[in-house]
């Protein structure tokens, strides 16, 4: 049997080959229902992308590293506990490296760290698509929050927690939700908006789109004035940092969160939890995504002609008390 290749799925999707690229690279520059079209007739036709061979090691070093944008942010310290984790229980000892949100920071973190580790660890990788495969061409990879064809992939599936928060809101009366939406380079970005359209569409929600955003307590503190200029009622943060940015911003404003409006975050992270008000949120296991990251990898070691199979993870919505009944 042929192998499928990505020309066999934009011929069934009915769209160029470029776009069927765009939708795994870049999913936020494909419209949500092509996007849902191409994943559909990929998954029916088996198409998985060509594995990637990385160079045989030098020697067993019992060690891995791990990459994360923003050691700051809650989510990618409670990945990196989980992948260290399993590491221990392994007998492996872990390398973390930050890139600072930086494609460029990450490349020169990975070539350090492939000198002293025997696989790598991507978590939300802001390098493109290109560069991640030529890493994976040094040494095995496993990346998170993003797919890249013939590289072994751990996402989070979003679609159920974004149904749920645009249900939710159209519940308690609003017709309207501004998305404070991440990074221009990242690949869950997209997958996020394009969800949450999905769900906002179903839900007869009106959606605003404030992008691109920086992924943290300043970058959601710094759009509550452009939001101010044409308020929803009804806001979704890419990340719970943004969301607390977002309510502290507003708090000085002389709004009050929920009396005045309502706020969603996304990662369900310990701080979320204990802020006032409490923050809603849609969860996404970290813990469950370190550990399969950190498995997958691991396994690379002891087999060579193993799939490469996207794992994900689900998502749900989490009420607390940052959304109430829409004011009158």
């Amino acid at each position: 049997m042929n192998k499928v290749t990505i020309r066999d799925v934009a011929k069934a999707a009915g769209v160029s080959p470029s776009t069927v690229s765009r939708a795994y690279s870049m999913p936020g520059r494909v419209s949500p229902a092509t996007t849902k079209r191409i994943f559909a007739v990929a998954e029916e036709l088996g198409y998985h992308g060509t594995p990637i061979e990385s160079r045989p090691s030098s020697g067993h070093k019992g060690l891995i590293a791990i990459i994360v944008p923003d050691m700051a942010n809650q989510f990618f310290t409670d990945i990196t506990r989980s992948v260290q984790q399993e590491c221990a229980r392994q007998g492996v000892g872990l390398l973390v490296s930050e890139s600072q949100e930086s494609a460029s920071l990450e490349r020169v973190a990975f070539d350090r760290a492939v000198y002293y580790a025997d696989g790598v660890i991507l978590a939300s990788s802001r390098m493109p698509d290109s560069m991640i495969r030529k890493c994976a061409q040094v040494k095995p990879i496993v990346v998170t929050n993003r797919i890249i064809r013939g590289v072994p992939s751990i996402v989070t599936d979003v679609s159920d927690g974004m149904h749920q928060a645009a249900i939710h809101l159209k519940e308690l009366g609003f017709s309207r939700v501004t998305y404070l939406d991440g990074p221009a380079h990242s690949w869950s970005a997209g997958v996020c908006w394009n969800e949450l359209t999905k769900a906002c569409n179903e839900a007869g929600l009106k959606i605003r789109r404030h992008w691109p955003g920086v992924p943290t307590y300043e970058g959601g503190y710094k759009v509550a004035v452009d939001y101010l200029k044409n308020p929803t009622g009804a806001v979704i943060a890419y990340n719970d940092m943004m969301a607390l940015g977002f309510i502290a911003a507003m708090r000085k404003e002389g709004y009050e969160c929920p009396r005045d409006y309502s706020v969603i975050g996304i990662d369900d992270d310990i701080v979320g939890r204990l802020a006032w008000p409490s923050l809603t949120t849609i969860h996404r296991s970290t813990r469950l995504v370190g550990t399969q990251a950190a498995k997958t990898l691991l396994r690379r070691f002891k087999a060579t002609d193993e799939d490469v199979p996207v794992q994900s993870t689900p998502t749900r919505l989490v009420v607390r008390d940052s959304t109430g009944r829409r004011p009158a």
